[in-house]
């Protein structure tokens, strides 16, 4: 499937192709925490990508929460698929991280990052933006900066800061 479907379809359509599991969270949270199984992890059967959460005492909400996070995960991982191409969406305002445009935002970002090898210049130059305009979008949230370090780091390149 391409990246960008992957990235739209609706929870119950992501769910279906997801294998969901309920565990107990970890951490503190006394007895409540430690009886019962609220934490949810998603893994998306065909990638292999997996992600959770464990923040509320309802496993409805996590699974929501876990979702959402998923989306990002797929989004900065895969790759386009051959003849696919980034949607135009707008690079500012950045859409907020519960929204159903965040991850075809950074999707399309981390697409451009990819190919131009994390090389901060040439990736601003494609997206018509700076580097200091780039660093502070991805910035501004604290996943996207840890996956656009983690990959800069992988690559051998010299560290960024906010």
């Amino acid at each position: 499937m391409e990246k960008y479907l992957l990235l739209s379809l609706s929870d119950n359509l992501l769910r279906e192709q997801c294998r969901v599991e309920a565990v107990r969270g970890t951490g503190p949270g006394g007895q409540k925490r430690n009886k019962t199984s609220t934490a949810v992890r998603v893994t998306h059967e065909a990638t292999g990508i997996s992600a959770g959460d464990d923040t509320s005492r309802s496993q409805h909400q996590n699974l929501r929460h876990a979702l959402g996070k998923l989306r990002g995960e797929l989004a900065v991982s895969l790759p386009l698929s051959p003849g696919e191409l980034s949607p135009s969406v707008p690079l500012s305002p950045v859409p907020r991280s519960s929204s159903a445009q965040y991850p075809l935002w950074l999707g399309r970002i981390f697409d451009v990052l990819r190919r131009e090898e994390f090389q901060l210049a040439s990736a601003a130059g494609e997206l018509g933006c700076t580097p200091s305009q780039l660093v502070r979008l991805l910035g501004k949230d604290s996943f996207a900066w840890q996956k656009f370090s983690q990959e800069r780091q992988r690559r051998q390149l010299p560290p960024l800061h906010r």
